[in-house]
């Protein structure tokens, strides 16, 4: 499908930002660069943006799981593509042996399956993860050269990299996330043979440290969509590349005491002006947004009102005297001298912006522009480049 959405609700996404993110990221780490499309590229479009960031410098591609990995090749993407959950099921493990993908690994079944899911073709890449200290997965720093001993010893297994993730960079503090560092640092040393990829940082990582522990590689995720992965850690150079936006399906003047939405949990204190906008926790909006919420109607900011439902949430309008049926509602992004980011949102709900932009229901179509022209869109049958 080449037409534009059918929706007054869309996520417009900017592909020269992601671009211009990734130039900015690889320059401020000095190594090459592993684009985290994870999530359907935080929310983004997993399809669009692998490219666009292909296209601006990165060398590899990461997912979570062999399945996001499999839509990227669906999509005619030949670049390499790191799996960071593994595949210790037979099947998932043959999956990736047939998409030539590259896993992470830290247990010995996950090596098992692998190798014999490569046999009679080409050895497998492998990146084995090390725990430092998130406590999380991996190998404890102590095996990790046992481990490396034992991939270089199996016939179809390749050890291509070796990983750590931080814990701490994010925080003000960054102390435990340079004793991680060190820590992974002295482990590399110890190895019979160092692979080409050795890679710590993430976003957070990179605009807290880099270059100090970016190795031979770095792979943002969060900043990649122009987005800060902490409050501290929200360089100007960070462009976002996603707009939200809905339209106004209904405004009607009620008098004071109205109840809004359902169980009346909002009741008019006075005459108010409502408007209705047909998006809702079906969409990715969660029903937490009311109280506290807000959007953003002809460029000014008025609060969510009621229960958010599945498909629809009501606004406020009463101080937007010339509102109307049918005005943009913008959710992220600018309208008029305005602005609402997803960092508003993940304030108002308490949560972060990685999960307000992972939120997003395949459902909401994506219209990805260049030099504002629309050059793809992706709706829930599917991605067409136009």
């Amino acid at each position: 499908m080449s037409r534009m959405p059918l929706r007054d609700s869309v996520a417009d996404v900017d592909l020269d930002a992601i671009e211009a993110n990734v130039a900015f990221l690889r320059s401020r780490a000095g190594v090459p660069l592993i684009a985290v499309v994870k999530a359907d590229g935080y929310g983004h479009g997993a399809e669009a943006v692998a490219p666009a960031c292909l296209a601006a410098g990165a060398e590899m591609l990461a997912v979570a799981t062999v399945e996001e990995a499999l839509l990227l090749r669906a999509a005619d993407i030949r670049a390499p593509i790191l799996v960071f959950l593994g595949a210790a099921p037979r099947g998932e493990a043959r999956a990736a042996a047939d998409a030539r993908l590259d896993v992470a690994v830290w247990r010995r079944d996950q090596l098992d399956a692998l190798d014999d899911a490569a046999r009679g073709g080409e050895p497998i890449a492998v990146h084995l993860k090390v725990d430092t200290g998130l406590t999380r997965l991996g190998v404890s720093p102590d095996e990790a050269e046992a481990y490396a001993r034992d991939i270089a010893q199996r016939h179809h297994l390749a050890l291509a990299g070796v990983y750590t993730h931080l814990a701490t960079a994010d925080e003000p503090d960054v102390s435990f996330a340079r004793e991680q560092i060190q820590t992974f640092a002295n482990l590399l040393a110890a190895l019979p043979d160092r692979p080409r990829w050795q890679h710590a940082l993430a976003s957070a990582g990179i605009l807290a440290l880099a270059p100090y522990g970016a190795f031979t590689a770095v792979r943002p995720g969060v900043a990649l969509y122009g987005l800060p992965p902490a409050p501290h850690l929200a360089p100007e150079e960070l462009r976002p590349s996603l707009r939200l936006v809905s339209r106004l399906a209904r405004v009607r003047r009620v008098p004071a005491g109205t109840g809004v939405s359902y169980g009346h949990s909002y009741v008019t204190d006075r005459e108010r002006v409502i408007g209705t906008v047909p998006f809702g926790y079906g969409d990715g909006l969660p029903r937490r947004a009311s109280p506290g919420g807000a959007m953003l109607v002809r460029g000014r900011a008025v609060p969510i009102v009621g229960r958010v439902c599945m498909d629809l949430v009501m606004l406020d309008v009463s101080d937007v005297p010339a509102a109307r049926d049918g005005d943009e509602v913008v959710m992220i992004g600018a309208q008029g001298s305005d602005r609402r980011t997803a960092d508003d949102f993940a304030r108002e709900i308490d949560t972060i912006n990685y999960e307000v932009m992972t939120n997003l229901h395949p459902r909401v179509p994506r219209v990805y522009r260049r030099a504002g022209r629309v050059v793809g869109v992706k709706t829930a049958a599917g991605y067409t480049r136009t």
